[in-house]
């Protein structure tokens, strides 16, 4: 193994495993070669192998950290079978608060974070963690009261700098920018630097200093956009690949072979198109359930290439019907986890579930998809300016960005070409101006009855764990509308590269 050479391995730990069926630490290390090989759902096997084996804490810690995102209802229950003492483990803390976090459990993760901070209260990391979960479940002085310990605790931690900034509506006083120029000056970590840089863009931003504010969103992005490269931030191939494969023909030959189940409602489209404040919306309605960004149907594709040794667009198409209906099935049940209540229908706010619609159309022929599309210069400047927790490839260089927004705007188009009337579109633009008729709309297109509650969306008590969540809390307003206009001196890579989607991202 650290010679590289994981094929044998692999054979060799087989052929050992044939003799001793129930070496636990064989079975181990066969799962360590699985999971990097992303073969994950071997990997899973061998660890539950493994445990019953060898029923040690060890073993069932290595089945949690195994678990954690790609099965995190799972995970817990593997948690909670562990004894008190191990529980109360700081790192094992650590896993199980993120874990309920996922789940929608965030009076559990802030629990966590408190007892965490019990034992280590100068945890800056900690107090970060604990400021987010308090702003999911809008908690917003308490949150800020948090990020501003967790700089007290570490004045050169950028993402207690950056988490603050996240919050539109707090405004950071000229002292807080020398701190955090201060900070940089003391040469901090790159992480550490990406993140106070963006956080001096929205202090600059704030102050209306644009061209000081454009030189730290660039700085910070240049750092991030060093750590990818461009094979992990375009999907021109993949675009190219789907216009030519998924055509009538696919669809005609999954007819009435999906599983049936008509309540998941996809939102898909690029990051910081409003999506969030239609799953707000949505999820004011006595019907729909809003749950969060679920990685599930991406999981499932991302099994078929691997599986097949073949690509995502020629791993779809290689499906057969019959097993189509089993992976909406399979859908189905992983999504259950994320769901708080008995509303028949919920919300999958997963924005590149754009690149699985051939798949969530052919596996879950019933369920419904809306577009949120928002011009692409302020689409596009939004995602530059915004730092992504786990990281988003293309929104770390004004080029990446406009060949991703140019790539989704052909595939859409595609789709709906191949798929008429299959997407509701919704311009966050025109939601702005005419909410009512545009709300609506959208509801018609689901085929439920209109409920006024969904205009009333920012009463609607939930958790929202996306950078817009202040703002659905507040009714539509045209704020951050037009703002990428102050910075369009700077932006000249970014229209270059959005080519006609510039003029035609509405069609």
């Amino acid at each position: 193994m650290r010679g590289g050479n994981f094929a044998q391995a692999r054979q060799m730990l087989q052929d050992h495993l044939l003799l001793s069926p129930n070496d636990a630490d064989a079975l181990s290390i066969l799962a360590e070669i699985a999971a990097n090989q992303r073969s994950t759902e071997e990997a899973t096997i061998l660890l539950r192998r493994a445990l019953a084996a060898d029923p040690s804490v060890n073993r069932r810690l290595a089945l949690v950290f195994h678990l954690q995102k790609s099965a995190p209802a799972h995970a817990l229950a593997e948690i909670e079978q562990l004894p008190q003492s191990v529980r109360n483990d700081f790192e094992v803390q650590a896993v199980e608060s993120g874990i309920a976090g996922a789940l929608g459990m965030h009076d559990r993760q802030i629990a966590l974070y408190k007892s965490m901070l019990r034992d280590q209260p100068g945890n800056p990391g900690v107090w970060v963690s604990l400021g987010n979960a308090l702003k999911t479940v809008g908690r917003t002085n308490d949150a800020i009261k948090a990020l501003q310990k967790a700089i007290r605790a570490d004045p050169a931690h950028g993402d207690a700098w950056w988490t603050l900034a996240n919050f539109k509506s707090f405004k950071f006083l000229p002292a807080d920018i020398g701190r955090m120029q201060a900070a940089l000056r003391s040469r901090p970590g790159e992480d550490h630097a990406l993140h106070i840089h963006f956080a001096l863009g929205k202090a600059f931003e704030d102050r209306r200093e644009f061209e000081q504010s454009f030189r730290h969103y660039a700085a910070g992005n240049a750092i991030r956009a060093r750590t990818f490269s461009p094979d992990q931030v375009e999907v021109t191939d993949f675009v190219d690949e789907s216009l030519k494969t998924i055509t009538p023909e696919f669809f005609e030959r999954h007819a009435g072979s999906g599983h049936t189940d008509g309540s998941p409602i996809f939102v898909v489209g690029l990051h910081r198109s409003g999506s969030t404040l239609i799953e707000q919306i949505l999820a004011s309605h006595p019907l729909i359930e809003g749950t969060t960004e679920l990685p599930v149907m991406r999981s499932i594709r991302d099994r078929l290439s691997r599986s097949s040794g073949l690509s995502a667009v020629e791993a779809i198409a290689a499906v057969s019907p019959s097993e189509m209906r089993a992976i909406g099935e399979e859908y189905i049940d992983r999504t259950r986890p994320f769901r708080q209540t008995d509303r028949p229908y919920f919300v999958d706010k997963m924005p590149s579930n754009w690149m699985n619609l051939a798949l969530i159309r052919a596996a879950l022929p019933n369920a419904h998809v809306i577009d949120a599309r928002r011009h692409p210069m302020a689409c596009g400047f939004s995602n530059f300016k915004q730092n992504y927790a786990t990281g988003l490839g293309f929104s770390y260089d004004l080029r990446w960005i406009g060949a991703f927004y140019r790539d989704y705007w052909r595939f859409m188009q595609h789709f709906e070409q191949v798929q008429p009337g299959v997407v509701c579109r919704m311009i966050n633009e025109q939601l702005i101006e005419q909410p009512e008729a545009e709300v609506r709309r959208m509801i018609d297109h689901l085929g439920l009855p209109f409920d006024p509650a969904c205009l009333e969306f920012h009463k609607t008590d939930r958790a929202i764990r996306t950078p817009s969540a202040e703002q659905v809390r507040r009714p539509i307003n045209r704020a951050g509308v037009d703002v990428w206009r102050d910075y369009e001196p700077w932006l000249g890579g970014l229209k270059q590269a959005l080519g006609p989607a510039l003029d035609h991202w509405a069609d």
